[in-house]
């Protein structure tokens, strides 16, 4: 309605604004006596084929037009993804930082450049508690494919846990392995609360195996630093390993009775507003999985 209004006085005419606007008379007409309805105030006055602004027409006119660009300038917001600026506050396993967010944070700030991005680093856990408590945007966990309470899975991607060693290591050498074998080993792990340790534990508990580590480290980067070294043997995501399994660096190790399937997923608050930030990093994610 006051936008038709601002085209009348524009056009000066009722016909001329309802043709430009592809309405009838009637329904222009409809509009300003509505508007007039709502605001309490005659707009125009009405002599003859002639019409003209009242003083509180004149006044309203001023208001109106402000209430049109504030009405545009809001209707932009979130239509030029790459011209605004905002921020985006990812929740991340380790692993999945190293292994997948690294390379995918160049490509998104080729698109959206402007937008600013803030990483908290913790175990799933966390990251569930304080996505619920909005402390965080989105989050990019290593999990069962399960319901989550109060949370909308985007994505889901299954990812296989290995076991890896050196590709000097000699149990490379060995085409089948047990389980009870391969846990005699020095093994250099993620600490307890790490999903992928936890189905492991889970796993050799069904053959009452005990799982001993003789070095258990917090950070992914380390435990690659080691195996690499030839210190040990460890259990972790494929997407950790593959170049340097690609470079003849490490060996994916064959273990009958170990076969463990977990799923990287993203997660966003239910009540969360869906900005196109956060639908730019999911589909980047699809993408690059």
């Amino acid at each position: 309605n006051v936008f038709t209004f601002i085209r009348i006085v524009d056009l000066g005419s009722f016909t001329k604004a309802a043709q430009e606007l592809g309405y009838s008379q009637s329904t222009v007409t409809f509009q300003i006596k509505q508007l007039e309805s709502e605001l309490g105030i005659p707009l125009f006055d009405r002599i003859g084929k002639k019409i003209s602004l009242t003083p509180l027409g004149e006044e309203f006119l001023c208001f109106a037009i402000d209430l049109m660009k504030t009405t545009s300038k809001i209707k932009s917001i979130g239509s030029q993804i790459g011209m605004n600026k905002a921020k985006l506050r990812i929740g991340i396993i380790e692993s999945l930082f190293m292994g997948r967010l690294a390379e995918l944070i160049p490509e998104y700030f080729r698109l959206t450049p402007s937008t600013q991005i803030e990483t908290k680093t913790s175990d799933s856990v966390k990251l569930y508690q304080m996505l619920r408590s909005n402390e965080l945007d989105i989050i990019y966990v290593l999990d069962r494919k399960i319901h989550q309470k109060e949370c909308i899975r985007a994505f889901a991607s299954p990812v296989k846990i290995v076991f890896v060693a050196s590709s000097q290591h000699p149990i490379t050498k060995v085409k089948n392995i047990n389980i009870s074998d391969l846990v005699k080993q020095p093994l250099i792990l993620t600490e307890r609360d790490s999903i992928y340790r936890k189905e492991l534990e889970e796993i050799l508990a069904l053959s009452d195996i005990e799982l001993t580590p003789f070095l258990e480290v917090d950070n992914t980067s380390i435990i690659m630093k080691l195996i690499k070294k030839g210190l040990g043997i460890s259990f972790l995501p494929e997407y950790i390993v593959q170049e340097d399994v690609k470079k003849n660096k490490l060996a994916i190790l064959p273990v009958d009775g170990c076969d463990i399937t977990l799923y990287s997923q993203v997660f966003y608050n239910k009540n969360k507003w869906v900005s196109p930030q956060m639908k730019l990093f999911v589909n980047l994610l699809a993408n690059q999985t």
